[in-house]
């Protein structure tokens, strides 16, 4: 009897599976509008905003009279029938994935004033209307807003706060 010995083989198959994954997505074209400090924030004519670096922020103006204001960072003005109080604020568009150029920038006031109190921004004059800004707004550059109020010596002792809204639309 013949005995053989040697090593067996096995031909052994590798276990293999293949997939693809097909990826989509839509671009869209985005425009952002937010509030942002001046590099004088803080001084003469230049309030630090409250929630600069977004869409919801705030100023504020202080206590003020025909006597002046108590806030250092706002202007006032008076004649023997009002007073000025103005600041400059400072708003950013930036844009994503947009063809324009540019935009137009309009501003109104969310409720009407009370009787003898005149809002301004820019010299353009507020109400529930929309106004006009700017029609050349540049983005990602900080566009100045000069922003007056006017009170009349006969508006009655309240606190006054207004909304203003932004729209800033590209061109």
């Amino acid at each position: 009897m013949l005995l053989a010995l040697g090593a067996a083989t096995y031909a052994s198959a590798q276990n293999t599976a293949t997939s693809s994954l097909v990826v989509s997505m839509s671009v869209q074209s985005s425009i952002s509008l937010e509030f942002v400090n001046g590099s004088g924030a803080g001084t003469q004519g230049t309030c630090t905003i409250t929630g600069a670096n977004t869409s919801t922020a705030s100023v504020n103006f202080g206590i003020a009279s025909l006597a002046g204001d108590n806030q250092s960072c706002v202007s006032w003005s008076a004649t023997s029938t009002s007073y000025t109080l103005s600041n400059n604020i400072y708003a950013l568009v930036s844009q994503s994935n947009l063809g324009s150029s540019g935009y137009t920038l309009t501003a109104s006031l969310g409720s009407a004033p009370p009787s003898g109190v005149a809002w301004t921004i820019n010299s353009a004059a507020l109400s529930t209307g929309a106004a006009n800004l700017t029609s050349g707004g540049s983005y990602g550059s900080n566009m100045a807003l000069y922003l007056q109020v006017t009170v009349q010596n006969t508006v009655t002792t309240s606190n006054l706060s207004e909304t203003i809204n932004f729209v800033a639309t590209a061109n």
